[in-house]
């Protein structure tokens, strides 16, 4: 079942054509990749499929889907000023009124769905590591009931081991939420393991597409193939 279309959208900023043509079909589970260089288009796309830009042309179907995003930096994703409870409280007004203790369920039972003990409530964000933050902040997503999630870049900020520790968790709320992913990234090795379907964004334009296997183990866009062949180097370095 089709949960988001994309439909020829584009969109411009000044004389700069940010987004150009794009088409995109997500179904109900998918797991999709978007991947480009900076200033590629991915984050623009992003924020249309999130009503935070309009297009310029061409539509987006949402209806009969929520979506929320978990951005890169949960440092300026989430309020310094706010304790866990009013953050986490504050992603629930959507619902309307809730009974003070079906709000404290809620709220408890999704910081254990995330790996953190229901006793941080009264702590702030800067008393948690970057990954504990991030796990708040999908968290804060999650209360809003989505069945898209949209990860901008959502652990690039994260060193290596906790990189891992934030896909294994969201491979695993995917299957408990029966979520649907777009995972923005330049990261193909964290793609290859996390991603079933990729798309691969240049100068604004979608220029390969497909299974996220078949793409990156036989890429047919010369692009592509330079995105590969600059992994394998920056890999080989770090070696």
């Amino acid at each position: 079942m089709s949960v988001l279309q994309i439909q020829n959208v584009s969109k411009s900023f000044g004389n700069l054509r940010a987004v150009e043509d794009v088409s995109i079909a997500l179904d109900q589970g998918d797991n999709l990749a978007i991947i480009g260089e900076s200033g590629c288009g991915k984050t623009t796309l992003a924020k249309m499929i999130m009503g935070l830009a309009k297009p310029d042309t061409g539509f987006i179907k949402a209806q009969y889907y929520s979506v929320q995003m978990v951005f890169q930096d949960p440092n300026q994703s989430l309020d310094p000023l706010w304790n866990v409870w009013g953050i986490l409280k504050e992603a629930l007004w959507r619902k309307g009124a809730l009974p003070p203790q079906d709000i404290q369920k809620r709220i408890e039972q999704m910081l254990v769905a995330v790996g953190l003990s229901p006793q941080v409530l009264q702590r702030f964000p800067h008393e948690f590591s970057g990954g504990e933050r991030q796990r708040i902040a999908i968290a804060r997503a999650l209360l809003a009931d989505p069945q898209v999630l949209v990860l901008d870049e959502a652990v690039s900020a994260l060193d290596t081991l906790v990189q891992k520790q934030i896909i294994d968790l969201l491979k695993k709320l995917k299957q408990d939420f029966n979520l649907t992913y777009i995972f923005i990234s330049h990261n193909l090795r964290l793609v290859r393991n996390f991603s079933d379907k990729i798309v691969v964004m240049y100068q604004g334009k979608i220029v390969e597409e497909g299974r996220t296997q078949s793409v990156l183990s036989a890429p047919a866009h010369p692009y592509t193939q330079q995105l590969l062949q600059a992994a394998f180097y920056t890999n080989f370095r770090n070696l």
